[in-house]
């Protein structure tokens, strides 16, 4: 007999991702100045440090296209700088700026905001348990060097 699909790992993670990107969408309106997609591109920045433009839509998961385009206003309103990569005329660094640093507090605390919200009514040992499980499955899914 086949699992339902509320029983299924995969369908749950993707379902609490789309559920968590609405309510962040949600949540974040008015409180930050970029959207979502470029606060994750800000935090990766961030958590990774600089990174080629070709790294960072591998990271993401997004065309290079879409990366470059995201870059562009980016780097317009001042959130990152892009620098020419020594020997590959055609290859450019990401890093974010103090500017994109600072708005991460702020997208952070939205981002616990609303972890508290879905988390409600488990308790300290349950999110731990919870936490470090999804850990170790993100360790088996991530390449090595990662």
């Amino acid at each position: 007999m086949a699992t339902p699909y509320d029983k299924r790992f995969g369908f749950l993670v993707s379902d609490i991702g789309r559920l968590m990107s609405t309510e962040f969408d949600r949540r974040a309106r008015g409180r930050l100045e970029l959207s979502r997609a470029q606060c994750r591109m800000a935090l990766y920045l961030s958590f990774f440090g600089q990174m080629t433009q070709a790294q960072l839509a591998e990271t993401l998961d997004v065309t290079p296209m879409t990366v470059a385009r995201m870059l562009d206003r980016m780097q317009q309103g001042g959130w990152i700088v892009r620098t020419p990569v020594p020997n590959d005329r055609r290859a450019f660094h990401v890093r974010a700026t103090p500017k994109a640093e600072e708005m991460l507090a702020e997208a952070l605390q939205v981002g616990d905001e609303l972890n508290d919200f879905a988390l409600r009514g488990l308790s300290r040992e349950e999110k731990d348990v919870l936490i470090g499980l999804l850990q170790k499955v993100r360790s088996n899914l991530a390449p090595p060097d990662r």
